[in-house]
């Protein structure tokens, strides 16, 4: 009934289409996974496209929410910063901005993302075709831990003549090797090789697109307005993602290592592409200047009404923006019992 949900099919596309790949560079793994992740980079680019403009949405609408915020500043009671917050969301709404929107593409990108590591780790399942039977048969003779290294880890390790029984499968095995390296195995400090190499370039390369993107997408505003907490969480980020890149790409095969190389190279250079086509708006130092002006003179013109206006008795605070014209006081008074004089406020 639900055999519709078997991604078994998927798999094998996919396999099949990074066999060809391969075959184009007389089956080296490593080139077919670069043609791979570019032909699934192109087709994310509509996602990339999506969040740029979401970006410069934003981008544009930093001045105007930081002139919200000029004007609450200082104040950090709950009614204010929910008004604070109201003001906001309004702007965004007038101005067609869904913070979530964002989020969107990356929630639609990951399972293919997933679909795409599974077939890189498991080429005997969805290149070579070979059942789980056949595939824990031949790993009686490596010994490989399986859900550690991964078919890559067997794979780079199989010699076709010892199984000739899977004669035609293994046909298709692609090789894992370049220069000598095999790129199947697991980096290791304990077999010092050039493999050792594979997850500090992927840590570097993750590290360089955090920094790059912000600098070809930044906002001068919004960098000149974080506070000290902003800072330090993004450099907490700056430090944590290339250290668990690293540590991944120490614990899997070197193969999935190069395609995370891949991604980040790649991704740098449409991040550069995109910021050059579609570039976010920019403010200059004398624009910023007029947007710190006019917001002096709002809140001086808001603090002379205050000044100036009667004043209002109540239990609680009430923000002269609350009302269109203020509460008006009338001259007339009323004693009291004790005969003291009482204003008569009218609500």
């Amino acid at each position: 009934m639900f055999d519709w949900l078997n991604l078994d099919w998927l798999y094998e596309f996919l396999g099949s289409m990074l066999y060809g790949f391969s075959s184009l560079f007389g089956g080296k793994y490593v080139f077919g996974l670069l043609i791979y992740a570019l032909i699934f980079k192109i087709l994310f680019l509509p996602f990339s496209v999506k969040q740029q403009k979401n970006q410069i949405k934003m981008a544009a609408l930093a001045p105007k929410i930081e002139l919200i915020k000029a004007k609450y500043r200082g104040r950090t009671d709950q009614p204010t910063l929910q008004k604070q917050q109201q003001e906001i969301m309004e702007l965004q709404q007038k101005e067609g901005y869904s913070p979530f929107s964002g989020c969107l593409p990356l929630l639609l990108q990951l399972p293919i993302i997933m679909f795409l590591y599974s077939v890189i780790r498991n080429p005997l399942s969805y290149i070579c075709k070979l059942s789980s039977d056949a595939i824990s048969k031949i790993n009686e003779v490596y010994l490989v831990d399986l859900a550690k290294d991964g078919e890559i880890g067997l794979a780079s390790k199989i010699d076709p003549a010892l199984f000739p029984e899977y004669s035609e499968q293994l046909a298709n095995l692609p090789d894992f090797k370049l220069f000598g390296i095999d790129l199947g195995d697991i980096p290791s400090f304990t077999n010092l090789s050039l493999l050792v190499l594979i997850p500090v370039i992927a840590a570097v390369l993750t590290w360089l697109s955090m920094v790059l993107t912000r600098k070809w997408n930044g906002n001068n505003m919004a960098a000149a307005g974080q506070d000290a907490q902003s800072q330090a969480s993004m450099k907490i980020m700056d430090l944590m993602m290339p250290l668990m890149t690293l540590w991944f790409a120490f614990n899997f095969s070197g193969m999935l290592g190069v395609y995370w190389i891949y991604q980040s190279a790649l991704g740098i250079l449409q991040t550069y592409i995109l910021a050059k086509v579609m570039p976010l708006p920019k403010y200059s130092d004398e624009e910023l200047r007029e947007m710190k002006r006019r917001q002096k003179e709002i809140e001086k013109n808001q603090h002379s009404i205050a000044k100036n206006a009667p004043k209002v008795r109540s239990l609680h605070y009430i923000d002269e923006e609350d009302y269109e014209e203020l509460p008006e006081v009338k001259t007339e008074n009323k004693k009291n019992n004790s005969g003291i004089d009482i204003p008569d406020i009218k609500d």
